[in-house]
């Protein structure tokens, strides 16, 4: 790209109109095509809430900012909602587009200002840096943005601008384009070896296979047996679409409740390269006819297939036609959702209910007794909190509380302003709210009951705010009821359960028992009891005490919601559980004794 630019600045001839028409007619058919197959097959066998799902992500992927979407809904890669996305895969190529866009614009800009282009290398080394650096400091502070955002990702991109600016002229030995090359493939190898899903990412540990592709590139070796052989080239070439098909074939053999044994895996990746190759020979070859046709048709074309399908897919996201599906299917499903302000209840989801607003009514939840003799108790938390709150609503009646709930996302039981999740966030601002109440009024309650995400507090370290949290509820004298995690999965179990009903499939939770988030909450349990342990007027109410050993709240109907969170029916079951555990009657002396 930067070769394209530079060149044409140089003989002031650059276009933003073709340029910008040539990234269209190079990315948009293929992806066009693979969005309408998944949105037909989708219209046969998505349930409901996944079509809907699909919908959105399908207008953002096609206007190229699925990006800021993945990242407003704080997924990643490796975070439990991954498989339910077949379009997830394309924040990457929204962040391409984003980046073709700009590029030219920065560098056109600075031309016309400097009026000669040899000065664009120094630009693109700061822009490099700052990017980079960028990227190396937001890593660990949110890693979220860092990963999806466009301004942590650039250097990446631009790196293959330095590479032409600075070694396009430069002549290298046969022997040192041999070493370069090697070791170029030797950066790249080492990051499939020693890069796995818990490396921070991008920061410093992108710049290993970015560091590779560079050296590749730098040694620019063209007869060199790791790229001339045909099949390499030709796989070179179909890559674009290759890596279009990659992800929706590997949501689809989740979605189909497939298991994943070497056989089946290795079908897949042979599926995505046979349709990679497919759409590599039939549909990418349409921008030769594109480029036949007048640029403003193009334009045009491009134009009015967005203005169609963007308000189909607006109608799609609606229910996902809800109409497909028939009332035993509804009937089964109707409480595997989170308890919120939207079903009912009152978690206060500020960071995904747009018409919740930052302020005093994420402070007006009353659950549970109402009676004048009822005991005052206070459930605070995150959303850990507010999925208990069906729990709680039960249990308080039989236990005569009044409960007052104050919960939101990430907000965990703590006075500091330490989070867990991102800072710029609405969730934010309402959790020093929260806090700022808490604070001002721990003395007025009864029984304090705190419920957080325990796993991610542990994980950033964030634990000893939840401890001096303790330490003052115990100088004030107050009963404090601390809640377990339910047990953690690494897929969305009420989504496998819902299609597993409506594919008509068996369901078995056995086989996503063992992985390795529920692996680091043992971990993080054992911290977290440990805090517990030092406190006298403190009760710890265990997963053993709260949930089946099965995980499964009746015989049919999985506890979990999200793989972390459980649903309505989920916290309604546990409650029923719970009542016939040694601990309730140990809860209810507690509650008692003065």
């Amino acid at each position: 790209m930067t070769k394209i630019i530079v060149e044409k600045l140089e003989h002031n001839n650059f276009s933003f109109v073709d340029f910008y028409l040539s990234r269209i007619i190079r990315i948009y058919p293929a992806l066009l095509f693979l969005v309408l197959v998944l949105t037909a097959v989708g219209l046969f066998v998505f349930i409901p809430e996944d079509l809907k799902n699909f919908a959105k992500d399908a207008r953002y992927s096609l206007t190229f900012l699925s990006n800021n979407l993945f990242y407003e809904q704080s997924g990643d890669y490796f975070a439990t909602s991954s498989h339910d996305k077949a379009l997830l895969h394309t924040w990457s190529l929204a962040v391409e587009w984003q980046f073709y866009i700009l590029f030219p614009i920065i560098l056109h800009t600075f031309k016309k200002l400097t009026k000669q282009t040899k000065y664009i290398g120094i630009l693109l080394l700061i822009l490099f840096s700052c990017s980079f650096l960028l990227s190396v400091k937001l890593t660990p502070k949110n890693p979220i943005y860092a990963f999806f955002k466009l301004s942590t990702r650039a250097w990446e991109l631009i790196a293959g601008g330095l590479v032409y600016f600075y070694f396009n002229q430069y002549s290298l030995s046969s022997i040192k384009q041999k070493i370069i090359e090697y070791t170029g493939f030797g950066l790249l190898a080492l990051s499939l070896i020693f890069l796995t899903k818990d490396t921070p990412w991008p920061g410093y540990a992108a710049s290993l296979p970015v560091l590779g592709t560079v050296l590749i590139l730098i040694a620019n070796r063209q007869n060199s047996i790791l790229t001339k052989p045909k099949f390499i080239q030709s796989l070179g070439s179909a890559s674009y679409s290759i890596y279009l098909w990659h992800w929706p074939i590997s949501f689809l053999l989740s979605y189909f409740l497939i298991q994943k044994n070497i056989i089946n895996i290795s079908f897949a990746l042979l599926l995505s390269f046979i349709l990679g190759w497919l759409s590599y020979k039939h549909i990418e070859p349409c921008r030769i006819h594109l480029n036949k046709i007048n640029k403003k048709y193009v334009y045009l074309l491009f134009i009015l297939s967005i203005a169609i399908l963007y308000p189909f897919y607006k109608f799609l996201g609606k229910d996902g036609l809800e109409n497909r599906a028939d009332a035993e299917y509804l009937k089964r499903i109707e409480k595997i959702q989170m308890p919120m302000v939207s079903n009912g209840w009152c978690f206060y989801n500020i960071k995904d209910d747009h018409s919740l607003t930052v302020g005093e009514n994420g402070l007006k939840c009353h659950i549970a007794s109402n009676s004048t003799n009822a005991k005052s108790a206070l459930l605070f938390g995150d959303s850990f909190a507010g999925h208990n709150i069906p729990f709680w609503d039960h249990l308080g009646k039989k236990l005569n509380l009044n409960i007052h709930t104050i919960s939101t996302n990430w907000c965990y039981p703590s006075l500091d302003k330490e989070f867990t999740g991102d800072k710029s966030s609405t969730a934010y601002q309402q959790c020093l709210i929260n806090r700022n109440y808490l604070k001002n009024h721990i003395a007025q309650y009864d029984v304090l009951i705190f419920a957080g995400r325990w796993t991610d507090i542990v994980r950033q370290n964030q634990q000893n705010s939840f401890s001096e949290l303790l330490k003052v509820a115990q100088m004030n004298n107050k009963k404090v009821i601390v809640m377990s995690e339910p047990y953690t999965f690494d897929q969305n179990i009420s989504s496998i359960f819902k299609r597993a009903i409506w594919l008509e499939r068996d369901f078995n939770l056995n086989e996503y028992m063992n992985n390795p988030l529920a692996t680091k909450q043992k971990y993080a349990t054992s911290v977290i009891n440990k805090i517990v342990s030092e406190h006298p007027n403190t009760l710890l109410l265990s997963q053993a005490d709260l949930f089946k050993s099965d995980h499964m709240a009746t015989k049919n109907t999985p506890y979990s919601f999200d793989g972390r969170h459980i649903s309505i029916v989920g916290s309604l079951a546990s409650e029923q559980y719970f009542e016939t555990r040694p601990k309730f009657k140990v809860l209810e002396n507690f509650i008692a004794k003065k």
